[in-house]
C-alpha cells in the first residue's frame, strides 16, 4: 500500500509542477503584452539609438557633426562644387542630408557622389536645388524705362 501512496503523491507533484509551469508561462505572456503596449512603439532602430546614448552616445554625436564639417569642407574647396552653396548636416549615424542650391543638376549630382564616397558615409540624402528646376529662375533686376 505504501506503494500506492508514493505513486499517487509523484502523480500529484508532476501535475501541480505542470499546472504551475502553465500558469507561470501566461502569466509571462500576459506581462509581455501588457508591457509592450505601455512601451510603444519599440523597434530595432530606438532599441540601437537608446543603447548608444546609454554608452555614451555624444561621442558617436560628435563624430557624425565632425563627419558633416569635413563633407561640406571637402565640397567648399573642390573646384567642382566650390560654386554651389552646400550645407551638411549628419542626420544619424554614417547618413548625411546636402542641402543648399547648386547652379545646374551636373554640380547637385557631383556633390552628392562626392559626399557618397567620403569614408564613414552610408546614405547621402541629395536635397540640393538647382534654381530653373527645382526652384523658379531668379527674377532678373527690371530694366529701366525712359
Amino acid at each position: 500500500m505504501l506503494r500506492e501512496d508514493v505513486l499517487a503523491t509523484r502523480d500529484s507533484d508532476l501535475l501541480g509542477t505542470t499546472l504551475a509551469a502553465a500558469t507561470g508561462l501566461v502569466a509571462g505572456l500576459a506581462a509581455g503584452m501588457l508591457i509592450s503596449s505601455l512601451a510603444g512603439n519599440v523597434d530595432r532602430d530606438r532599441v540601437r539609438r537608446a543603447v548608444q546614448r546609454w554608452r555614451g552616445g555624444d561621442r558617436a554625436a560628435r563624430n557624425q557633426d565632425e563627419l558633416a564639417r569635413e563633407v561640406r569642407d571637402l565640397l567648399r574647396s573642390s573646384p567642382e562644387t566650390r560654386a554651389a552653396k552646400i550645407g551638411v548636416h549628419a542626420v544619424g549615424a554614417g547618413l548625411l542630408e546636402l542641402t543648399g542650391s547648386a547652379p545646374d543638376a551636373e554640380m547637385r549630382r557631383t556633390a552628392g557622389e562626392m559626399a557618397q564616397a567620403y569614408p564613414g558615409v552610408d546614405v547621402v540624402v541629395n536635397r540640393i536645388l538647382v534654381p530653373g528646376t527645382d526652384l523658379p529662375p531668379r527674377p532678373r533686376a527690371p530694366t529701366p524705362t525712359l
